[in-house]
């Protein structure tokens, strides 16, 4: 690691080794000439990109020191002058004459940083030129996202702005394949995109009410080009490789203005989904298990009658199929002198097969009203088995219980939904209703064949289970809500609301026994449910806008009225309850570019008919799930503070991201552990308050004259929490001791820094590091408790070589630390290389190699730690193989750069 950190070193240390020279000049008011103190003087490439920037100072001179030596173009601003331009051949030290400038009302530095500047800020959206970032030809929409500021791309696609999670990306502010938004970013060109806008989005609800509830998704919103959204693009792309393995992609859409038609396909063994990520360097790119994907998608978009209806569907295929064996090590606490531990093997094999159906239509029925229809559909089937066999021990020697068990089932699910939004503006001012509608129906059966053995050391006791199944689940939701907004002054609005909503839910499970005379129903496996819920809310919401401070205040007050009904457990409960939910939001931009948000939540959890029910269905003898009629509220505050800011001319950005929540009161896990069973249950921790904080920020600049962007970034986390344990030696549910509570507490830190450089010329380069101290504390095993040290870093790395050939490279290591129940830290290590050619003379067909584990050195251990247990396992893992492809992307007559 020493050395490749030497590597890394020598590669920003070239950036500095170029020819240097100064460049100087003056800057007066052309009527006087009179110096213009602080006038901005900026120096741009050829390809428009801020290269540097500075003030005149009180005499009106300005200079540049020891920058490189290449063409420029200078730009003068100045608050109500013209501004002023020239070409800068910079090839030894330079003094330019007397820039003169002549007075004029706008305000030039407002169109210097909106025309010339690859960022700014437009209230609370972060928006990027995406001709100031420089992409691989034929580059995808996730490459340039990986080159934008603040963002970053995680190699199965995730997306983090700021350091928010991305949970939308809209194509000029549309879904394109709703059902999975990574088919945006992995086949949209980034030659055809014009801007990126990163922003925070209310919920879909909030927008179709107008009724706040305080969350907020962090979305992306690329604009493309006027010249790119007509033509036809697309790609084909297939591999083989070693172990037999194979996968092939197809995308092709069809950009005519308001109309946009795309497809996608893909089949493989290697384990993904949706096309589009397999053989991917970035990945880690293991194969878990044997797994067959076959997936197909088409996607509409179009303005009709006139722009009047807008249409957006898509449809998707799915057939999934899987094979898997895994073993595992598993200690659980269960009281303060006794730990189970559990060593088990497992192999399941499922198949499933889905179709799924998305739609929304909107109607701009006049100039004062318009009508939202969402349809959306989805029909399944599924298959599986699996079998298992675990020994359970006591303080890790003496043999408890012997379990075996195999299923195998069969079922199907059918589910559709409609949701109807109709807005009416009543008055120019802002007057308005909303009448809202949604009814989902759902069904899905299940069969199922179970066969379950266990066996006690101590008793010498045998126990089987041998039964069918029969599994049917029918459900159907009704809501309406209805608005009613106005406008109080020119900031401040206000809205009222109404909702009315009823839930029937049945759920019915006949478990019948298999015997020697037939078959009988076994009442303690089964169950006949019947969940009613009606369900009404007043809501107000109150917003302020003002053009530094936005405010909203939001209440629903709820009134609901349930009752189940068991038949097979004589079960009938009923029950009404009042519960509210407040949500107070505000921002403040201190300036263009600064900006803050604060939030504040507060609302009930309200403990579900499923924690309430005293006697549920058991599924296994070694477990019994049980409810607690007696259940309490649980009480949830959390506040949320974000500051970020950006300065446009030096290119950097920091953000700081803080949240912490309390629950009092909370609901939680209350076990009983014998030899036999575990019996669990919910109980309220009175008196008791579980919370959990967190703080992460991240500051990003570019150095070396900015062709490096350098990030550092770093967190906080904190989690106190609650559970209820009690231990019976002689196998009683009943046992006489004591509930033991157990307080469990997690912290951890972390920090890192990454750096890279993007410009497909030489060497482009992506490093990242981190470090994390991790801190597991529990009362009741205190011996347990420990504090441990990880730390990773990956490196990406693509030579451009003569000939149009590349090498990748992607290096990942990583080291968790040792622990008190674990005395071996976990190494993990890996390399991915490709080889690849670009054929045709526009470059549009790549040929590849790609080389996955070459040293095969991935460790397939999984470690994982939650508040009572500790496990370790392995499952089936391919990782070290081999692919040979072929990918060709193809463009017709979209946008201006037009290659067939």
């Amino acid at each position: 690691m020493k050395s490749t950190f030497l590597f890394f070193l020598g590669i920003l240390i070239s950036n500095l080794a170029l020819a240097q020279s100064n460049l100087n000049g003056r800057i007066l008011d052309k009527a006087d000439n009179t110096p213009l103190t602080n006038a901005t003087i900026i120096l741009l490439n050829q390809d428009s990109i801020l290269k540097y920037h500075t003030r005149a100072n009180e005499n009106g001179n300005f200079e540049f020191k020891k920058i490189n030596q290449e063409d420029y173009i200078l730009i003068v601003s100045y608050p109500q002058f013209e501004l002023y331009s020239q070409p800068v051949k910079l090839n030894k030290n330079t003094t330019l004459e007397n820039i003169l400038l002549s007075s004029q009302a706008n305000l030039i530095e407002e169109v210097v940083v909106t025309g010339k500047i690859p960022i700014r800020i437009k209230g609370d959206t972060i928006e990027y030129d995406a001709g100031s970032f420089e992409t691989e030809k034929n580059a995808k929409l996730e490459d340039l996202l990986r080159r934008l500021p603040g963002l970053t791309v995680s190699g199965e696609g995730a997306i983090t702005a700021h350091g928010k999670s991305v949970s939308k990306v809209l194509i000029d502010g549309e879904e394109f394949f709703g059902y999975d938004p990574k088919i945006a970013i992995r086949n949209i060109r980034a030659d055809a995109v014009d801007k990126v806008q990163v922003y925070e989005r209310k919920s879909e609800q909030a927008e179709l009410t107008g009724i706040d509830d305080g969350q907020r998704f962090q979305t992306v919103n690329v604009l493309l080009k006027e010249e790119a959204r007509v033509g036809i693009f697309g790609n084909v792309e297939g591999h083989v490789g070693t172990e037999e393995l194979y996968t092939a992609n197809l995308f092709a859409a069809k950009f005519n203005r308001t109309e946009r038609i795309g497809i996608t396909a893909n089949t493989n063994n290697m384990g993904a989904s949706s096309g589009g990520r397999e053989g991917s360097l970035r990945m880690n790119s293991q194969i878990t298990g044997e797994p067959k994907n076959t997936s197909v998608g088409a996607n509409y978009e179009n303005q009709l009658f006139n722009k009047k209806v807008n249409v957006n569907a898509n449809y998707n295929f799915n057939d999934a199929s899987n094979r898997n064996e895994r073993e595992s090590y598993n200690k659980e606490i269960v009281s303060a002198d006794k730990i189970q531990e559990t060593n088990s093997t497992s192999n399941n094999e499922n198949a499933n097969q889905s179709h799924n159906i998305r739609s929304q239509f909107r109607w701009r029925i006049d100039s004062t009203s318009n009508m939202e229809v969402h349809v959306n559909a989805n029909k399944s089937q599924n298959t599986g088995f699996s079998g298992s066999k675990s020994l359970m021990l006591n303080n890790e020697t003496d043999s408890v219980r012997d379990y075996n068990s195999t299923n195998s089932n069969f079922g199907d699910d059918l589910s559709n939904e409609i949701r109807i939004n109709y807005r009416k503006r009543l008055n120019k001012n802002g007057r308005s209703i909303n009448l809202n509608l949604n009814n989902e129906i759902s069904q899905s059966n299940q069969e199922s064949d179970v066969f379950q053995r266990t066996y006690l050391y101590e008793t010498n006791r045998e126990t089987i289970v041998d039964q069918n199944r029969f599994t049917d689940n029918n459900r159907n939701n009704f809501s309406t809500q209805l608005q009613f907004s106005d406008r109080i002054t020119q900031q401040l609005h206000f809205t009222l609301g109404y909702n009315f909503g009823y839930n029937n839910n049945t759920n019915k499970v006949d478990a019948f026994n298999n015997t020697a005379t037939g078959r009988t129903l076994d009442e303690q496996y089964s169950q006949n449910l019947i969940n009613k819920t009606s369900n009404q809310s007043v809501v107000a919401n109150l917003n302020y806008n003002a053009e530094k401070f936005n405010f909203s205040l939001s209440n629903r007050t709820n009134y609901r009225d349930q009752s189940l009904n068991d038949s097979y457990h004589d079960i009938d409960l009923d029950r009404t309850f009042w519960d509210n939910d407040l949500n107070i939001n505000g921002n403040y931009k201190i300036s263009n570019r600064k900006n803050i948000n604060a939030s504040y939540q507060n609302n009930f959890d309200v403990p579900s008919f499923s924690q309430l029910q005293p006697t549920q269905p058991q599924t296994s003898p070694i477990f019994v799930q049980e409810g607690n009629p007696n259940l309490k509220r649980a009480v949830n505050n959390s506040f949320r503070l974000n500051y970020n800011t950006m300065s446009l001319l030096k290119g950097t950005s920091w953000n700081i991201n803080s949240s912490i929540a309390f629950k009092n009161n909370p609901i939680v896990n209350k076990r009983t552990v014998t030899d036999t069973l575990t019996t669990s249950t919910y109980v309220n921790v009175m008196g008791k308050t579980s919370w959990n904080a967190s703080l992460n920020t991240n500051y990003g600049k570019p150095i070396f004259d900015r062709k490096v962007q350098f990030n550092i970034f770093s967190g906080a986390n904190y989690t106190n929490g609650f559970t209820y344990t009690r231990y019976s030696q002689d196998g009683s549910r009943d046992n006489q001791g004591q509930y033991e509570l157990n307080n469990t507490q997690n912290a951890s830190i972390l920090t890192g820094f990454s750096f890279n450089e993007q410009d497909s010329k030489g060497l482009d380069y992506d490093f990242n590091w981190r470090v994390n101290a991790n801190n597991q504390r529990n009362s009741l095993q205190q011996d347990l408790n420990y504090t441990n040290l990880s730390t990773g870093g990956s490196a990406f790395l693509k030579y451009f070589l003569p000939k149009q050939f590349n090498i990748t490279t992607h290096i990942n290591y990583s080291i968790e630390g040792a622990t008190k129940l674990y005395k071996e830290s976990i190494q993990q290590f890996y390399t991915n290389v490709e080889l690849s050619k670009k054929l045709l003379k526009n470059q549009s067909l790549v040929a590849s190699i790609k080389a996955f584990d070459i040293f095969k050195t991935y460790n397939t251990t999984n470690r994982n730690v939650s508040d009572t247990q500790f496990s370790e396992s392995t499952q089936l893992m391919l990782t070290r193989y081999v692919l040979f492809g072929l990918k060709w992307d193809f463009n017709k007559n979209l946008g201006k750069k037009s290659n067939d």
